[in-house]
């Protein structure tokens, strides 16, 4: 059966894209000046990003990109967030976060503030984009006490019993005290939900189990007695439903209708079913969860795809990058020039500050980024900025090795330089992780050695998300038990996924630690399409991160000097780079 979706106006679908990233991220920082972020906003927030979502699918059918799903995770936390506000506040602190504007807000206990509360259909509405994206459970408690405002009053009404169905078969709650409930349990709670509005119905005279939520709560009906036949013609009734209602006046977000969606994606991920009819309203990412063969391979070469590994065997893996040449204008190169010369230039005989030369490290890391996205091959430029960077680093480093107080000297660009040992800020980690970069993807084992004798934490403990990956990288490069690290980096990396931001290559890493080339690979195909993909959400292809992942090319570069072939081809690996990466 196929069941055609209803058009919505051209000039709102593209009034809803157009210029999107600035739009909501405007939006969200208006709404923190002008005030606390309840639940008002959060709804609003979360419906711009479901109306972009509908929007998209104009365009993206299936919605299997990650635009897409950077959309759908910022719509429902946004969502969560107004039930999360009306469940908590002002009794316990919590926390929203959306990666896609990179903005969260936390709220503290006892804030002076008045309680709120979510009515039947936004809980729904939130519950099913959390359901989407498997964070159902995750929000659990949240669901359940704002539920608990407005589940006695709405006792009866279709939206009021959906709700109490869809706690019963996503959240898992019956209200009989079993946990887990039976498949028994959870269906006669969804059996007693349809009585009472039928209850109401005959006793009010009102069509109650006409409405569009009495309707899905028939859908969860069969969800929950595993029924297939009946599923598939209640949910083709569902959608039915819906498009008699909307037209080309309707939303973008109409495009996307929760409910049905949220339940032939339960079908699918639960029991396998799926869905019957055949309709744009159920996009196939939204319903499979955005399902992909998985990585090609995990940790320490477990798991090998055995389609992956025939696919290398065939010939090189390849990595196509968008297009991201820039041109860097002359008064910044100028300016980066001008900045160098004055960290290299002492003033009345005064040692020279370190601070300057951490500064004049990142102009020469966002310079070779830009000028990476160049399609040509790595100009005589681009050497001498890693040349340049690489010795930065490493300067660095050993003025952090000198005996603090005392006065350190290094060697930049052929110029004999000092500085005041001292283990500052520009002495952390980060530029750690950076310096050994450089240093790797010139093969200068002079500018090397400092930083595997200081190792990241020279100066300070690490507690970023990063520090598992650097300790483990510095464990491989001076031979220190790196296997124990490289699994602490993958455990840290498993539990960051979610966080938003991208990670350091910790698979990657733990194929030097085990010495599998052919898993090296594999990995590294994994590694550049994870960078590729978290750059093409909002506006991060405008970050100079969007042409290369130095710590992805500096371990491509050392596996090479290492001997072992490289069979992935991709922009993102200077070809000019890995032949200058000649072995040991």
């Amino acid at each position: 059966m196929r069941i055609e979706r209803h058009q919505v106006g051209g000039a709102v679908v593209a009034a809803a894209r157009e210029d999107f990233t600035n739009r909501i991220g405007g939006l969200v920082r208006s709404m923190s000046k002008a005030g606390r972020i309840a639940t008002y906003e959060w709804q609003s927030i979360a419906g711009e990003f479901l109306d972009y979502l509908g929007a998209l699918s104009v365009e993206t059918p299936d919605l299997g990109t990650t635009e897409a799903r950077a959309a759908l995770k910022d719509a429902s936390e946004a969502a969560a967030g107004a039930v999360a506000y009306a469940a908590y506040h002002p009794h316990c602190g919590f926390r929203v976060f959306l990666d896609y504007v990179n903005f969260g807000m936390s709220y503290d206990p006892g804030e002076d503030a008045p309680e709120e509360s979510v009515t039947p259909g936004q809980w729904i509405d939130a519950l099913c984009l959390a359901a989407l994206r498997d964070k159902a459970k995750w929000h659990g408690e949240a669901f359940h006490f704002a539920r608990e405002k407005f589940a006695a009053r709405a006792q009866g009404t279709p939206a009021g019993e959906l709700a109490t169905g869809l706690t019963a078969v996503v959240l898992d709650a019956t209200g009989d005290g079993e946990y887990p409930p039976s498949a028994r349990a959870r269906l006669a709670a969804v059996d007693a939900a349809l009585d009472r509005v039928r209850t109401r119905a005959r006793e009010s005279g009102d069509p109650l189990l006409d409405r569009p939520e009495s309707a899905a709560l028939r859908t969860v009906r069969a969800l929950a007695a595993e029924d297939k036949d009946a599923f598939d013609a209640a949910l083709a009734d569902l959608l039915v439903g819906h498009a008699a209602l909307h037209g080309p006046t309707a939303s973008p977000r109409s495009l996307v209708p929760l409910v049905p969606l949220a339940l032939a994606a339960l079908a699918h991920r639960t029991l396998g079913w799926a869905p019957a009819v055949r309709t744009a309203y159920l996009p196939h990412a939204l319903v499979t969860g955005f399902a992909t063969p998985g990585p090609r391979v995990a940790g320490f070469g477990r798991d090998r795809r055995p389609d992956a590994v025939a696919a290398l065997a065939e010939g090189p893996l390849v990595v196509e990058r968008p297009g991201c040449e820039r041109t860097v204008e002359t008064w910044l190169t100028d300016l980066y020039e001008k900045s160098l010369q004055e960290a290299f230039t002492s003033v009345d005989g005064e040692l020279l500050a370190v601070g300057r030369l951490g500064s004049v490290l990142s102009d020469q890391e966002r310079l070779f980024k830009w000028r990476a996205g160049d399609p040509g091959g790595v100009t005589d430029a681009q050497l001498a900025t890693l040349r340049l960077a690489s010795q930065l680093g490493a300067a660095l480093f050993r003025i952090g090795l000198a005996e603090p107080g005392t006065r350190a000297e290094v060697s930049i660009d052929g110029r004999t330089l000092h500085y005041p040992a001292d283990r500052g800020q520009e002495i952390g980690a980060g530029n750690w992780q950076l310096a050994v970069a450089f240093a790797l993807i010139t093969g200068a084992r002079e500018d090397l050695a400092p930083l595997v004798l200081a190792g990241p934490l020279l100066a300070r403990p690490d507690g970023s998300a990063f520090g598992a990956y650097r300790e483990a990288l510095h464990a491989y490069l001076k031979g220190a038990d790196p296997e124990a690290a490289a699994r602490r980096a993958l455990d840290q990396a498993d539990l960051a996924k979610d966080w938003g931001f991208a990670m350091p290559p910790a698979v990657l890493l733990s194929q030097l630690v085990e010495g599998d080339e052919e898993s090296f690979n594999l990995a590294l195909a994994d590694a550049l399409e994870a960078h590729r993909d978290y750059y093409r959400v909002a506006d991060r292809a405008e970050d100079p991160g969007v042409s290369v992942d130095l710590d992805i090319l500096a371990l491509a570069c050392h596996a090479r000097r290492r001997g072992w072939a490289i069979r992935v081809e991709s922009p993102y690996l200077p070809q000019d780079l890995l032949r200058a990466a000649a072995p040991f």
